[in-house]
């Protein structure tokens, strides 16, 4: 659904708007299949193994972006502190649960992990498998923590195991 108006733009996160735009899942299918073409040119790897880059690549990049960076993305936006402690996919769709977003989200590193497992025929799929997990398992709502009161059992974070000991202790205070 669009908004539009002054009052819903206030409302909008801005760190996540750029998700509901028309085109974003086409874009993002885009730059991965350009990720496997460039790979498999630049380096002239079997196909297997230029799928296997692109699924480590992805789980990598999207892992630490989803998963475990807290706050805002665009650090030149005021948001008031707001986001500080939830992660970007906390963020997404205001941390509804199966949202469409969150759903596509979810499915494109097992598409990719069943492409990897077509081409590679089997080798290497404990690594592939891996890193698809990694990417995957925080995004379920089992995987949310229920003990942080600011999370409300969301999934979709790591970020509770790259806490410090004072950032730890500072929120049992609270």
């Amino acid at each position: 659904m669009k908004r539009s108006g002054s009052w819903n733009n206030l409302l909008t996160n801005q760190n996540v708007a750029w998700i509901d735009e028309r085109g974003t899942w086409l874009f993002y299918l885009t730059m991965l299949l350009l990720t496997r073409y460039s790979v498999g040119v630049t380096t002239q790897w079997p196909a297997g193994t230029a799928w296997t880059v692109v699924l480590i690549g992805h789980s990598i990049v999207t892992g630490w972006l989803f998963h475990i960076k807290v706050g805002s993305l665009l650090t030149w936006e005021d948001d008031g502190g707001k986001y500080d402690r939830l992660t970007y996919w906390e963020q997404i769709d205001g941390g509804r649960e199966y949202s469409h977003n969150k759903k596509f989200l979810t499915v494109v590193p097992l598409v990719l992990l069943f492409l990897v497992y077509e081409a590679t025929e089997t080798r290497m799929f404990a690594l592939n498998l891996f890193f698809t997990l990694l990417v995957v398992a925080p995004k379920l709502p089992v995987f949310g923590s229920k003990k942080k009161k600011h999370r409300r059992g969301q999934s979709g974070s790591y970020a509770l195991l790259f806490k410090q000991d004072s950032e730890l202790e500072e929120e049992k205070e609270e």
